[in-house]
C-alpha cells in the first residue's frame, strides 16, 4: 500500500490547485529551501526546461522519445497527468513504480512537514514536492538527461531551481491571464523567467509582442539565442487520419522524409523544434534514430481517436491557440466541417475567445463539470456557448459524455470532447491500454 499512501499525502498537498490564488504566493525560494534540505539533486542532474503556452508538453515528451532513441537513459517531468500520477516521472518508456513513488515520499515527507513547522516561507506545495520527487528519483536512477516540462508560468514556476544545459520556449499565447498577466508580453515575461545568463536558449516562433520581450530577457542575460523560424524548415506533403507525411531540413544539421504519427501542422513545428533541441545539444544527425523514434510516438489526449465508429476524438484543448489548432487540425486531417462538443473549463479559462474559434464549426454543445475541484460551473456558460450553436448542459461529465455520443450519432457527426485534462477519466481505459497498464484513476 505503499503507492496509495503515497498518492493520499501528495494529494492532500494540494491547495493552490484548488481554489484561486495570487502568482506572488508561489515562492520560487521556498522551493529552493526544499531542494536545498534535500541536498540539492537539482544541481547533479543534467536538464532541458521547456516553457511555453502551447506544444511544452508535446515538444518535451518528443524529446524525450528522440533523446531515447538515440540511446540516452532520460528522464522525463511532464504535468498534468491524464490517468495516473506516474505518468509525471518516467524513464525511458516506463512511469516511476507505485513502490518506488512511495518510498520517495516517505523520504521527502519529513521535511516537508518541518518546513511547515519553521520555514517562515511554508509548508511546500504539491507541485514543489512532484518536482522535487522527479529530482530526486532521476539522480537516484542516474539518468543521461532530464527533460522537465516547466508548470505554470515559468519565473516562479518549481521547476526553475534547476540549472539546465538549455532552455526552450515554445510559443506564447493567452492563457492563465487570471495569474500570468492580460497581456501577451505580460505572460511572455513570466515565461523567459527560465532563460539563464549565458545558457542557450531554443526559441519558437513567436508572435511579435512576445518575440520582443523574450528577446529583450535573452540579451540582457547574454543568453545566445538559437530561433525555429531561422533554422527549421518542413513542407507538408499530405495530411489523413494517419498523420501527415512531410519533408524537413534542421539548417546545418540533417534532412529527411517521415510520416509523422501526431495529428495538426502544430505537432508538426512541435517535432522540429525537439529535433532544433538536439542539434543544440550538441547531437549529430542519425536518421535512423529519429525514424525509430517516430514509430513509437505515442501521445494521448493530443487530438486522440476514441472511436472510428461513431467518430469520437479527445484533445485537453484548453485556451484560445489549442482550440484553433484543434479546429483547424479536425478539417485538414480528419475532414470534419462540423462537430457536437462536449466541453469543460477549469477556472481562469479565456472561454470567451474559446467559443469565438468554435463558431461555425460546432452544430451543437454540451457544457459539463470536469473532474476537479477548479471546474468552472458549467451554468456560467451556457449563455456564453448558445450564441455560437444550440448549447445544453449536464453536470455530471459521465452522464453528459452518453448523452453528447447520442447526440452526435442521431445528427450524423462526430463527437469531439475538449476543454480540459481533466476530463481523460471519460477515456480512462482507451488511454490505460495505450499505457500499458491498469489501475483505478486517481483524481486531482
Amino acid at each position: 500500500m505503499l503507492y496509495q499512501e503515497a498518492l493520499r499525502y501528495l494529494y492532500g498537498l494540494i491547495n493552490y490547485e484548488k481554489i484561486g490564488f495570487s502568482y506572488s504566493d508561489l515562492k520560487l525560494e521556498r522551493m529552493q529551501e526544499l531542494m536545498d534540505r534535500l541536498g540539492n539533486p537539482q544541481f547533479r542532474v543534467p536538464t532541458i526546461l521547456i516553457a511555453g503556452t502551447k506544444g511544452k508538453g508535446s515538444t518535451s515528451y518528443l524529446l524525450h522519445r528522440f533523446l531515447m532513441a538515440y540511446g540516452f537513459s532520460c528522464g522525463l517531468y511532464s504535468k498534468p497527468h491524464l490517468v495516473t500520477y506516474r505518468e509525471r516521472i518516467r524513464i525511458n518508456d516506463t512511469f516511476i513504480g507505485g513502490d518506488e513513488l512511495g518510498l520517495l515520499v516517505r523520504r521527502i515527507r519529513p521535511v516537508v512537514e518541518e518546513m511547515g513547522r519553521s520555514s517562515p516561507l511554508g509548508k511546500p506545495t504539491y507541485f514543489e514536492v512532484s518536482v522535487a520527487l522527479a529530482f530526486l528519483y532521476f539522480l537516484e536512477r542516474k539518468v543521461d538527461l532530464a527533460v522537465f516540462e516547466v508548470g505554470l508560468g515559468g519565473r516562479l514556476d518549481a521547476t526553475n531551481v534547476s540549472c539546465p544545459d538549455l532552455t526552450a520556449i515554445t510559443p506564447v499565447g493567452m492563457d492563465h491571464m487570471d495569474v500570468l498577466g492580460n497581456s501577451v508580453g505580460e505572460i511572455a515575461k513570466e515565461k523567459a523567467g527560465i532563460i539563464r545568463s549565458g545558457i542557450p536558449l531554443v526559441l519558437a516562433s513567436q508572435c511579435p509582442e512576445a518575440e520582443k520581450v523574450i528577446l529583450e530577457v535573452a540579451r540582457l542575460k547574454s543568453a545566445p539565442v538559437t530561433r525555429f523560424e531561422e533554422e527549421c524548415f518542413f513542407e507538408i506533403l499530405s495530411r489523413d487520419s494517419l498523420g501527415s507525411q512531410l519533408q524537413w531540413e534542421v539548417k546545418s544539421w540533417g534532412r529527411s522524409a517521415s510520416l509523422f504519427p501526431l495529428l495538426g501542422d502544430h505537432q508538426v513545428a512541435n517535432f522540429l523544434m525537439a529535433l532544433l533541441i538536439l542539434r543544440e545539444w550538441g547531437l549529430d544527425f542519425r536518421e535512423h534514430a529519429i525514424e525509430a523514434a517516430l514509430t513509437r510516438v505515442s501521445w494521448p489526449g493530443r487530438i486522440q481517436v476514441i472511436s472510428n465508429r461513431p467518430l469520437i476524438i479527445f484533445d485537453v484543448a484548453h485556451n484560445r491557440d489549442s482550440f484553433l489548432a484543434l479546429r483547424n487540425t479536425l478539417r485538414n486531417y480528419l475532414g470534419i466541417e462540423k462537430s457536437t462538443f462536449l466541453l469543460g473549463f477549469v477556472k481562469g479559462k479565456d472561454v470567451n475567445s474559446i467559443a469565438e474559434v468554435l463558431g461555425g464549426f460546432a452544430d451543437s454543445i454540451v457544457v459539463t463539470q470536469p473532474y476537479t475541484p477548479r471546474a468552472l460551473m458549467p451554468g456560467n456558460l451556457i449563455s456564453l456557448f448558445e450564441r455560437v450553436a444550440p448549447t445544453l448542459v449536464v453536470k455530471d461529465p459521465a452522464m453528459a459524455y452518453t448523452f453528447a455520443k447520442d447526440l452526435a450519432v442521431k445528427n450524423g457527426l462526430p463527437l469531439v470532447v475538449a476543454g480540459s485534462f481533466y476530463l481523460a477519466r471519460l477515456f480512462e481505459g482507451e488511454i490505460n491500454r495505450i499505457f500499458n497498464i491498469s489501475e483505478e484513476v486517481e483524481l486531482c
